[in-house]
């Protein structure tokens, strides 16, 4: 095969890749629901969360749980030649294998959702646009749903999919190998679907230009899912070539079988796994980040005004009486309020055939014809 999967060990490659992407998309929506609570006008504690940052929330609890059993998989072998495994090892690992895809592929499907919620929150589209992102969505979802199931209900009975010492068959390698193809092919239209469709809506928004070219550039980069997706599909054919020649060992009927003299006789496919896992959470991570960036925008005004106010205190010269007095006192006591009159402003902008933004952000004001 191919030189991509000649890494002796891609477990470590990929607990250090998910874990990093995990963390860089942790910290974002962690930002993000402190600009929520903290930055944002509304009632009680939570501020102005709303359902697009309840969804974010749990499309990060599902990445999480990825990264989790990709960690649980690469302990029991995931990723590592079968030559350099014990037989039982060898079955952990293909169960967990089984176990991580069906999780896996949520944690790039779902995060669609949140790309709609925050558009709603940006847009505030009408009942026509809602029905069609919806039905994109579900439809997706469907697919995932399909993908999800199969990976267990492929073989009869389930355990036999890691497990060839005991009776069963499994249906041909070429079924799962479609359903692969079409859902990455689908979500992959979808991700650069939500990154395009949006932009002529929100340069239409009543708001600074600089700020609709900012949020068209936050919410366009999650185009870059697209190309992971892309990726995928152009290695798909590499690795399920790999599960043709050797469905997890199927031609043995037990997994000691697969040693003969010391040697493995059979090609392994455990290593593209891994690889596979990698790209999955890339998606995913790549499509929470981008739909947090937009929400940002009280912080952004925040440390620039910080940053503003402390350059000036620095930079003016000292006077007496109470001038000098009444100058410090602007300095020092109103960055945090020069901000929040700030985010007050941008609320208030949406005037005259507008609705203010709930957001309190610099590019939330929606259009309402």
């Amino acid at each position: 095969m191919t030189a991509l999967w000649q890494t002796d060990d891609y477990g470590v490659q990929a607990n250090w890749a998910c874990w990093t992407l995990f963390a860089f998309t942790c910290v974002t929506v962690v930002l993000r629901v402190i600009c929520r609570t903290h930055f944002v006008r509304g009632e009680g504690r939570l501020g102005s969360l709303g359902v697009d940052d309840y969804i974010t929330m749990v499309c990060v609890a599902i990445l999480l749980l990825t990264c989790i059993l990709v960690s649980i998989g690469s302990h029991h072998g995931l990723g590592r030649h079968m030559a350099s495994l014990d037989p039982p090892d060898i079955v952990e690992a293909l169960k967990w294998n089984a176990i991580i895809s069906s999780i896996l592929i949520w944690s790039f499907s779902l995060p669609k959702f949140a790309i709609i919620a925050i558009l709603k929150r940006i847009l505030d589209y009408g009942p026509k646009t809602t029905i069609l992102f919806w039905a994109l969505a579900l439809s997706s979802q469907a697919c995932i749903l399909a993908t999800s199931v199969w990976w267990f209900k492929q073989c009869t009975p389930v355990e036999y999919g890691w497990d060839r010492s005991i009776d069963g068959h499994c249906a041909p390698v070429k079924v799962m190998a479609d359903l692969g193809y079409f859902t990455s092919a689908y979500s992959a239209f979808l991700d650069l679907f939500f990154a395009l469709y949006p932009i002529p809506l929100i340069m239409r928004l009543n708001m600074p230009l600089k700020s609709r070219i900012a949020v068209s550039i936050a919410l366009g980069l999650s185009g870059l899912a697209c190309i992971v997706s892309i990726y995928k599909l152009a290695i798909f054919g590499q690795v399920f070539e790999i599960l043709e020649k050797d469905p997890t060992c199927e031609n043995f009927s037990t997994s000691s079988s697969l040693f003969l003299n010391g040697n493995l006789i059979k090609p392994n496919h455990t290593d593209p796994v891994p690889y596979l896992d990698i790209l999955g959470v890339a998606e995913g991570s790549i499509l929470l980040i981008c739909a947090s960036i937009p929400t940002l925008g009280p912080l952004f005004h925040f440390v620039r005004g910080t940053l503003t106010s402390t350059g000036g205190s620095r930079s003016m010269p000292n006077q007496s009486g109470d001038n000098s007095q009444g100058r410090s006192g602007a300095i020092g006591n109103g960055s945090w309020g020069k901000v929040k009159g700030d985010n007050l402003e941008y609320a208030e902008r949406g005037s005259t055939g507008m609705t203010s933004s709930v957001d309190d952000i610099p590019l939330v004001p929606s259009s309402k014809h």
